[in-house]
């Protein structure tokens, strides 16, 4: 017999609304730390921040409500990645201790509309229940359904060998937590959500996966479509519901219990009648199939792993432990752009609120308890003016407005059409160490820097390369090096210098087997690259791919020095004279840009820089989005993170 909301719900057509429901986890972490050993105080930039330090030994991982499980499971293991990045040397993650300290609960909010759209369509005329009330009832329903299925959670996600090796279970006092309704903080009288009580599962590294939270999601939605329980045998039932899930939790994780089949088959029935999804088809395929195998139940893969109590202290399984000790990415944010997971780390780091608006378009919106900023790809935020970033994207026009203001440029021209370009190499170019490169910035792509003169051969190749969709720049060399400054709120934060992509010998290896060890230690952003350019700057050299260099011998792979083109890179924060901080300070400032890249050749970087002498440095490059991630991995000096101080920089201004 169906009630009487799920008749409603039915007429209506409301159940697409299950889709919105949302969820997320609490959850709570106790790390084991070496004697003597103390958990990091933990930042606290937002109340709502996913981390938050509860007390000296305890953490909390707060997940946002969302209506996609996946997510929360990649908020999850992203906070958790933090924690273990932050924990002391031989710190440990464990999922179970004999305090039961390392637990979850999860939270589940169904749509408001559904209950706008219900109460509508009851047409009470003013003889109902108040709005408020009228939910209450809902969700009262939906906690007895789910009390009456403990049985079936308990024995799907029960795991902790915490005692006698057996699954884990709440002391008396506790067993009203299993399922709680949760109260809205501004309106007591409000249910807000439903709080389930389930272990941590060892084998994610999230302890949680996506199939658990989609089917405790349809386990609602079953719930929701269940006959109220009368009001004279609630208690009964509830009693009988806990008994039987107690008995569950006491016995053999890997003994089928015979009574589960009738409510795991009922829902399946239930399930084919509404219709599924393939996500939540897996889900509830792969809890059904642990019906068949308990064997295949956490609990029963937690017993037969760990047998007894030892389990208490054992830290997290080893393919859960890799998850989450990922060097180069933020797990569960692996694609997202290089800045926008350098910055997520800073920003969980910092204890600060964020919101995923957009994976593809890397969009994030970050917030204290008193402001919040949209930041695009990591960088790009509300402070940088439009107008500076189209100036920023074309050399040409921002070569014109840093002269303007009285800053070092290469002398050179703009060429849009090659008989003009042939004329002027063949009039003025042809004798010159000269730069070509593409007008619009490139990051290094298609440029080519000739110390030694071009031949017309080499300059029309370099030309119809660099010839895009807004023309050519052909500049005149500047002697030096080329550093990579990062601008903050006017202050340097990060000097890089940089060096063209190349190998060096060691007398066995081929030149092929040289790039392929040293991509091995490098970002997949920073790869040194097998491709046209490379090949021609081996020709220039008489080398090819399987040439055997000296040991010593020094082989360069691109002409122009450049990290997204396999470019090396060194930290030299510390050690550049401050007056050419002030000139890439000075280069952001005359583009209008708080937040920037300059890009400054420099002839000596521990002679202070003076005006008045031509060609000690030269301004080649200006851009309104810095790279966060190049000072976390130089070639050679201290590596440290920026993104704490665009944080700093947003957040201390009003």
């Amino acid at each position: 017999m169906l009630n009487h909301y799920w008749q409603l719900i039915q007429k209506n057509n409301l159940f697409g609304l299950r889709d919105d429901t949302r969820i997320g986890v609490i959850r709570t972490v106790k790390p084991v730390l070496a004697e003597g050993e103390q958990l990091p105080v933990w930042a606290n930039a937002s109340r709502h921040a996913l981390v938050q330090q509860v007390s000296a030994t305890m953490l909390q991982l707060t997940t946002p409500l969302l209506d996609d499980p996946s997510e929360v499971v990649a908020y999850l293991r992203a906070g958790l990645s933090r924690v273990w990045a932050a924990l002391p040397e031989n710190g440990k993650l464990p999922v179970f201790t004999a305090g039961l300290e390392n637990n979850q609960r999860i939270r589940i909010v169904l749509p408001e509309v559904l209950f706008e759209r219900l109460y509508t369509a009851e047409n009470f005329q003013g003889n109902g229940p108040d709005y408020v009330t009228y939910r209450n009832q809902i969700y009262d329903l939906v906690a007895d359904g789910l009390i009456t299925q403990l049985p079936l959670l308990t024995y799907l996600f029960a795991a902790s060998p915490a005692k006698n090796g057996r699954a884990f279970w709440p002391a008396p006092d506790q067993e009203r937590q299993l399922v709680q309704k949760v109260s809205d903080p501004d309106h007591l009288a409000r249910t807000l959500a439903l709080d389930v009580a389930v272990e941590l599962d060892p084998y994610a590294a999230s302890g949680v996966t996506e199939q658990m939270l989609n089917f405790l999601i349809d386990s609602c939605w079953f719930a929701l479509s269940q006959p109220a329980i009368p009001l004279p045998a609630a208690a009964e039932v509830r009693r009988h519901s806990l008994a039987e899930a107690q008995k569950i939790a006491a016995g053999d994780p890997t003994a089928p219990v015979a009574s589960l089949t009738a409510p795991i088959d009922a829902m399946a029935v239930w399930l084919n009648q509404v219709g599924l999804t393939p996500q939540r088809k897996q889900a509830f395929e792969l809890m059904q199939s642990r019906v068949l195998k308990p064997e295949t139940t956490i609990a029963g893969q937690v017993a037969a792993a760990y047998h007894d109590i030892s389990a208490a202290q054992t830290p997290l399984a080893t393919q859960a432990h890799a998850d989450l000790s990922m060097e180069e990415d933020l797990p569960g944010f692996s694609n997202l752009s290089g800045n926008s997971q350098a910055l997520l780390q800073a920003v969980i780091d910092g204890g600060y609120q964020w919101t995923l608006l957009d994976r593809e378009q890397n969009i994030l919106q970050i917030a204290s308890d008193t402001q919040r900023h949209v930041l695009i790809d990591g960088a790009l935020t509300s402070r940088t003016p439009a107008s500076a970033m189209v100036v920023a994207e074309h050399r040409h026009a921002a070569k014109k407005v840093l002269a303007a203001a009285g800053l070092p440029v290469a002398r050179g021209a703009k060429f849009t059409r090659w008989p003009e370009a042939k004329a002027a190499f063949e009039q003025s170019f042809a004798r010159k160490s000269i730069v070509v490169k593409p007008e619009q910035r490139s990051h290094g792509l298609a440029v080519e820097q000739f110390a030694v003169p071009p031949t017309a051969k080499q300059f029309a190749q370099a030309f119809h390369a660099a010839n895009q969709d807004h023309g050519v720049l052909v500049e005149m060399m500047g002697r030096g090096t080329t550093y990579h400054f990062t601008v903050i709120g006017r202050r340097v934060v990060s000097v890089l210098e940089n060096a063209a992509a190349n190998v060096v010998g060691d007398g066995r290896k081929s030149i092929k087997e040289l790039i392929a060890l040293k991509n091995g230690k490098r970002s997949n952003a920073r790869q040194l690259k097998l491709d046209e350019t490379a090949n021609r700057q081996l020709k220039l050299q008489s080398v090819t791919m399987n040439t055997v260099l000296r040991r010593g011998q020094q082989i360069f792979l691109a002409s122009a020095a450049h990290p997204q083109t396999g470019g090396d890179i060194y930290d030299v924060t510390t050690e550049i004279d401050p007056s050419y901080n002030q000139l890439a300070v000075a280069g952001a400032d005359a583009l209008e840009l708080p937040i920037a890249a300059v890009d400054i050749v420099i002839d000596n970087l521990y002679d202070a820089y003076a005006a008045e002498h031509e060609g000690q440095a030269i301004i080649i490059s200006v851009d309104p989005i810095p790279d966060l991630t190049l000072p976390q991995q130089p070639d050679m000096g201290a590596a440290h993170s920026i993104a704490p101080a665009l944080l700093t920089y947003l957040f201390s201004e009003k």
